[in-house]
């Protein structure tokens, strides 16, 4: 099976921006932008949380995550340089444009969306940074009831540069997952789980069966050598331990475990409470030194009325992330009164 028949199949770039007058606007949708006048398609794109943060907040995490149906969106948020007229009082020429990224893959394949939308954006800021303006006057400009020859100009040359992107996109997500399908390192299980996914969905994998090279025998999703009284563990460097809710101070207790023999230096831990589609920090702490085996206390405040909170650990370099965790508190009670 050819890699452009199933890329749809496989992840959806959205470019987004959002316009003073009509709110959340598609610049490009690849594959298929067909589907932009698609209400219930669209819905998970106009409602995902990246829209409801500030700039200052979406600057601070990689990126945001949605999952909705069967799918993870990842969003990113950027500000890029505008000359165009702007339709809303006190704005000026040079207000930058509010630039969204968002990428969907199968909930299958999530494991690999940290790093495709970190390159996708990579690749549209570095490019076309300084054209994505002129790809949104592109847009305003279809509205017009009277395309004069400066409208249609400006329509055509916005075009242009829209056929440019795609054949970027295309290209680049095409690489990506050729990459990953060749990747030997399958030492994780969701890993494991998505190339198997890929395998399914009918994409190129006999590199497995040529000569000593590895095979899905060494991609073990299951293990016929465990013992059955093993049971079958996700191994991450870090885990949560215990999560202890303490209603006489208020306070959420999380234990967490560096798993592995390695030290790790300068890891961010972070805490944040989730409303609706609002996220807000209530901890935020560096761990200089992370010892082989050691557990951390990381305790946090109850915020009255919130029950979802998310758990985040971020190597300082790269902005790696290392681990996260959707809490809710709810949940976690009902499981201590059973």
């Amino acid at each position: 099976m050819k890699m452009e028949d199933t890329l749809e199949e496989l992840c959806y770039v959205y470019l987004m921006y959002f316009d003073e007058e009509r709110g959340h606007i598609p610049l490009l949708m690849y594959p298929n932008e067909d589907l932009k006048e698609d209400k219930d398609f669209m819905r998970p794109i106009k409602y995902h949380p990246i829209w409801f943060l500030e700039m200052e907040e979406s600057e601070a995490l990689d990126h945001i995550d949605l999952e909705y149906k069967g799918y993870t969106f990842f969003g990113k948020k950027f500000l890029t340089k505008s000359l165009r007229e702007k339709r809303r009082a006190g704005l000026q020429e040079e207000t930058p444009e509010t630039v969204v990224i968002i990428i969907s893959v199968q909930n299958d394949l999530d494991i690999f969306g940290d790093e495709l939308i970190r390159k996708i954006t990579q690749l549209i800021k570095e490019k076309y940074a300084d054209k994505l303006y002129e790809l949104i006057e592109c847009e305003i400009a279809k509205e017009e009831i009277i395309k004069t020859p400066k409208v249609k100009q400006c329509i055509e040359e916005g075009e242009k540069i829209k056929k440019q992107m795609k054949t970027l996109i295309r290209t680049n997500c095409k690489d990506f997952f050729s990459s990953v399908i060749k990747e030997r390192d399958s030492s994780s299980i969701k890993k494991q789980k998505a190339l198997s996914f890929l395998a399914l969905k009918g994409f190129d994998v006999s590199y497995i069966l040529d000569g000593d090279q590895p095979g899905f025998s060494n991609i073990s999703i299951f293990d016929p050598t465990t013992s059955p009284d093993k049971e079958l563990r996700l191994k991450k460097p870090f885990t949560i331990v215990d999560i202890i809710v303490s209603e006489e101070s208020d306070e959420l207790e999380i234990l967490v475990s560096n798993n592995t023999d390695k030290r790790y230096e300068n890891v961010n831990v972070r805490i944040t409470h989730v409303k609706e589609f609002f996220e807000k920090e209530i901890l935020n702490q560096k761990i200089e030194e992370w010892y082989p085996k050691e557990e951390l206390l990381f305790i946090s405040p109850i915020i009255p009325h919130i029950d979802e909170y998310l758990f985040f650990l971020i190597k300082e370099k790269g902005n790696e992330k290392l681990l996260t965790k959707k809490i809710n508190l709810q949940t976690l009670k009902k499981a201590k009164n059973k």
